[in-house]
């Protein structure tokens, strides 16, 4: 299971965590558990191995609830698109199924799809959907209430998926082989894989608010306050749901989710050290352009398809001008004054989805 930074004795029950110290005792706020050692507490000094770290907690609740509405399609047409290129109908393991949302679309056009997760309260929503839109099929689409790190697949798949950062949910880098390596014994030789990376704003604090209406009647706030540390490699953040009826203040909910804080090349020489060849990195589901700066060398495709002395005119008059770009006469009119932004570029401080695929060697 995945776990936080977040230790509690086994013996005294003495909590601590590591994001915000302990202002009772004078331990500052970003204080790692292992320079306490003979602190603190005068029994144990705050070592030995009776101080766990704590598992993260389930999606229940409101988050599961409200999973969806806030979620919405992300990736399903991209997975969708994805698995129909296949040469026969794959058989699809989806780690961290969640509600079903994207396992419930791709099954139509698999021929098995078999979705893990250990939350209870995500899963009853997929069972709903199964049973409404899977029901001349049932056997098509398994749920299992499992750990993925203990998921043991009777038969290898053609393709797992790790949507929506399952992967980063893991914060040790032992939890990542580990888990990477129960991946391939759940794989078929050639095999896919496909890992959602989640790359938060690019500053130290930051925070995001949505809202929905629900029914006539029913609004749902959601915000997301958040904080990444380049020196520990995670990014945490506290989601809170505040849900109104006709104005009036129903009920709040709020957790604390914490994520390995990974780029896409650190996922892909991983990938490769436990047996993966990569293929192909995508930004935003293919919406949206990678820096080359993200990308391995030998998937940086190159720029330029011309000759050296070739010109688009020459191209088009032999008929081979798909062999590049067509010129596009004033394609960029941003500008203006004395406030330019008539054509706006990528928005600043965003978060980022990565998406890698790899097969199994």
């Amino acid at each position: 299971m995945s776990r936080l930074a977040l230790t509690k004795c086994s013996f005294c029950s003495y909590t601590y965590d590591e994001w915000f110290g302990d202002s009772r005792n004078g331990v500052p706020a970003g204080t790692p558990l292992s320079v306490l050692a003979g602190t603190v507490c005068s029994r144990c000094g705050l070592q030995g191995v009776r101080h766990e770290r704590q598992p993260s907690p389930k999606y229940a609740g409101q988050e599961a609830e409200y999973y969806d509405q806030f979620t919405g399609k992300a990736g399903i047409s991209f997975y969708s698109d994805w698995l129909k290129e296949a040469s026969q109908a794959p058989t699809v393991l989806e780690l961290g199924v969640g509600t079903g949302r994207i396992a419930i679309e791709i099954a139509g056009h698999s021929a098995q799809v078999c979705g893990v997760d250990w939350s209870r309260d995500m899963l009853k929503i997929a069972e709903a959907k199964k049973e409404r839109i899977l029901k001349d099929h049932p056997g098509r689409f398994e749920l299992i209430e499992a750990d993925v790190m203990d998921f043991d697949a009777r038969n290898a798949f053609s393709h797992i998926l790790c949507p929506d950062g399952m992967f980063q949910h893991y914060t040790m880098m032992a939890d990542h082989v580990a888990l990477l390596q129960r991946i391939r014994h759940n794989l078929q030789e050639g095999g896919w894989l496909a890992v959602d990376l989640l790359l938060p704003p690019d500053q130290a604090y930051w925070q995001m608010t949505q809202h929905k209406k629900i029914l006539n009647n029913k609004m749902v706030y959601k915000k997301v306050e958040g904080e990444t540390s380049l020196s520990r490699q995670l990014f945490r953040c506290s989601v809170s749901f505040e849900t109104y009826t006709d104005g009036t203040e129903q009920s709040r909910y709020r957790v604390e989710r914490e994520y390995a804080l990974m780029t896409p090349k650190e996922l892909a020489l991983l990938l490769a050290a436990e047996g993966f060849q990569i293929v192909k990195t995508y930004e935003n589901y293919g919406l949206s352009t990678p820096w080359q700066t993200a990308l391995l060398p030998d998937m940086i495709s190159p720029d330029q398809v011309l000759g050296p002395t070739e010109t688009l005119e020459e191209l088009l008059e032999a008929g081979e001008l798909e062999r590049a770009v067509p010129y596009r006469k004033e394609a960029w009119m941003n500008g203006g004054y004395p406030l330019d932004g008539a054509m706006a570029g990528p928005p600043a401080h965003r978060s980022v989805r990565m998406t890698i695929l790899a097969r199994r060697q």
